[in-house]
């Protein structure tokens, strides 16, 4: 004779002595991915505040070209408090309130330039370690997620480099000197 329990799999309990449910799998939040995204969230708004700021002592200096292209970083950066806050509610998480970091002053258009610089290297450095994280974690999606930003930070961070470049260039053209002493 032999008993049946009427699950399936041994006698011994274990993985195969229960019944599977997909339908119910859920990962659980990872503490540390979400302080991650805690993070992001807040180097992200502090970075549009700044930006923002930025447009608007170029657009008080008469510096319309680069006040545009402020407001248009700043805006990429809302994007991307957008994504996060997607993965976070993902996560079952919300946002808990962000410190923002204070925009800071600038008086001509190379300070404010370098404040830019500053705040994108905070990001591709925090994106960088999380992106490490994830990935030792199998964390997909988060590593996914802070791929991409990483990706588009540094590409931000390139277009301010290009504009510092720029700047340099057309300052030296302007003060050639006139003719020589020979």
């Amino acid at each position: 004779m032999r008993y049946s329990s009427g699950m399936p799999g041994g006698v011994m309990p274990g993985a195969g002595a229960y019944p599977q449910m997909p339908e119910i799998q859920m990962t659980m939040a990872n503490s540390q991915i979400l302080g991650y995204l805690g993070r992001a969230l807040s180097l992200e708004f502090s970075a549009g505040q700044h930006y923002l700021a930025q447009a608007s002592l170029a657009k008080f200096r008469n510096e319309i070209n680069y006040a545009e292209a402020f407001v248009t970083l700043a805006n990429e950066e809302l994007q991307h408090a957008n994504l996060i806050t997607d993965r976070m509610v993902a996560q079952g998480a919300l946002p808990a309130g962000s410190v923002l970091r204070p925009a800071t002053p600038s008086m001509n258009i190379i300070e404010a330039l370098r404040s830019c610089e500053e705040r994108e290297v905070a990001l591709i450095q925090l994106y960088n370690e999380a992106t490490q994280y994830c990935a030792n974690l199998g964390a997909q999606e988060d590593h996914a997620l802070f791929s991409r930003l990483l990706t588009e930070e540094q590409d931000q961070l390139k277009r301010v480099h290009g504009w510092i470049e720029e700047y340099y260039q057309t300052l030296t053209k302007s003060q050639k000197p006139p003719g020589s002493f020979v």
